[in-house]
């Protein structure tokens, strides 16, 4: 369901929830309550040559007997539980959409971290390169984990510290996400490794071109960064040159001469 869709429907659900908190709130219905009087019909006594036979005391019972009335105390205590269970469903609702989408990384923009990005490097580049050339020969499931593998082994190089509770791939990932890559690219690649690494169901060609054309995402992505990155610093280091005080054209290191 496309984003859009999942807020029509959760608009939707929104109003049928409130539509049925205000009828339940309203005034109570006389659904339960006694039926009207009506009217009644007097039949004429007919004449027999035989007494009425005596009613039985069963019979007199049922006679006498009343429907049901419930008070209007009860009718607000059901209301009452009605409320309580529709504001408990709207609330395990949101829970559920919530956890819903968060599921779905793919769907969020790439957010900027806290602290200062570092600069991709080289040797994440060039192991990417290498283990994309890998990816196209070999077993698939062998190739698949190698091309991981060789991911978290350069994924140090950037210095960022690894959590305590984070796994080796786990620490992957969230270094390369540090940079804008394609993040959908990026955990399929991981299924993929996971996929490869921990199943006993055989592996395909498909794996292997899904694998392929992520690592190709990723390595273009990288690129893109790295050479980003190589620009700013040097316009920052010819910037840092022109403007850094003391320094003097050729004009002005001429000896002023003595009249």
């Amino acid at each position: 369901m496309s984003g859009r869709g999942l807020r029509i429907a959760i608009a939707g659900g929104v109003v049928v929830m409130v539509a049925l908190v205000v009828a339940a709130i309203g005034a109570p219905m006389a659904v339960l309550s006694r039926p009207a009087d009506t009217q009644t019909v007097t039949r004429r006594p007919t004449l027999t040559s035989t007494p009425p036979a005596s009613a039985t005391p069963a019979a007199a019972a049922n006679t006498n007997s009343e429907p049901f009335d419930p008070s209007p105390v009860l009718i607000t205590l059901v209301q009452i539980l009605v409320v309580l269970t529709i504001i408990a469903l709207l609330v395990v609702l949101g829970f559920f959409i919530r956890s819903l989408l968060g599921r779905r990384p793919h769907l969020e923009l790439h957010v900027e971290p806290d602290f200062a990005i570092p600069l991709v490097p080289a040797e994440l580049l060039e192991e990417a390169r290498q283990r994309l050339l890998d990816l196209e020969s070999g077993e698939p499931r062998n190739a698949i984990v190698a091309a991981w593998l060789g991911l978290e082994t350069s994924a140090a190089a950037t210095g960022l510290p690894r959590l305590a509770a984070e796994t080796s791939s786990e620490y992957t990932q969230r270094v390369i996400g540090v940079w804008p890559v394609d993040a959908e690219r990026l955990g399929d690649l991981a299924a993929l490794y996971r996929e490869a690494r921990f199943s006993v169901h055989p592996l395909d060609e498909s794996h292997r071109d899904r694998a392929i054309s992520d690592l190709r995402t990723l390595i273009a992505d990288l690129e893109r960064v790295a050479t980003r990155q190589a620009a700013e610093r040097a316009g920052a280091l010819v910037a840092g040159q022109v403007g850094t005080p003391g320094t003097q054209g050729p004009s002005s290191t001429r000896r002023r001469e003595r009249p």
